[in-house]
């Protein structure tokens, strides 16, 4: 899912606070930053990136004024230091473009800015690089597989979230495959769309992955599978 950006136009990330390793402003400590800063006068607007729901509004001593948005069952987008809490209430469903809060300076902060976080789930650190999101598809995928050339639920569930990444699967990625997640596998591998995983579907598969194409899914394949899904080049 493409987001929109959430700040005006004119605003961009700190180049000083982007996600991952950095010295914390306030401790002076090497610290993982779990989002983007945007630095931003009090009162600016904030939009919602995508339609959703409010799942969360609340405050805190480091976040300040929060709120998190629920985008889909693995996409939450988090605004922290807010200038006053959200005037929505939770549960309100938002429309993309939708003026959702307002920056602020409360918390733990150095000057009024948003931090933003894109997570996989409502859970504190559960979060990924939010840029690849403002760009398109996201350069790494919801969970991180064990390299072990099983095809199990966990594997799958992966495979769905990638494929709905790139608008090819329309469903709740939940690791049980049917006929709409062979579907989108077969769109992906670019044949016959006829929801049956057959030995054509399978070698085309092969083919994609850079394994030998004879039609079966053993372990080589599914390494091969679970590497360029943590990888995030599916």
């Amino acid at each position: 899912m493409k987001l929109s950006q959430p700040w005006p136009e004119g605003y961009n990330i700190n180049a000083r606070s982007p996600y991952g390793w950095r010295k914390h402003p306030i401790t002076g400590r090497r610290k993982f930053h779990h989002g983007v800063d945007v630095a931003a006068p009090v009162g600016t607007e904030l939009r919602a990136p995508a339609d959703g729901v409010i799942v969360h509004k609340g405050s805190g001593a480091s976040g300040g004024n929060t709120l998190i948005i629920k985008h889909a069952d693995d996409l939450f987008t988090v605004y922290y230091h807010l200038a006053k809490p959200s005037h929505l209430l939770k549960g309100t469903r938002v429309e993309r473009g939708e003026v959702v809060a307002l920056v602020g300076n409360t918390g733990a902060s150095t000057g009024p800015h948003l931090h933003w976080e894109v997570r996989r789930s409502r859970r504190f650190g559960d979060t990924v690089d939010p840029v690849p999101y403002l760009q398109g598809a996201p350069s790494v995928v919801p969970a991180a597989l064990r390299v072990d050339g099983k095809l199990g639920r966990n594997t799958w569930k992966a495979w769905q979230t990638a494929l709905l990444y790139k608008g090819l699967y329309k469903g709740v990625p939940d690791g049980r495959p049917g006929v709409m997640t062979y579907r989108a596998v077969q769109a992906w591998a670019g044949v016959k769309q006829d929801g049956v995983l057959g030995n054509q579907t399978r070698r085309a598969v092969q083919e994609k992955l850079g394994v030998k194409p004879d039609g079966v899914w053993g372990r080589i394949t599914i390494s091969q599978l679970q590497r360029q899904i943590n990888q995030g080049v599916l």
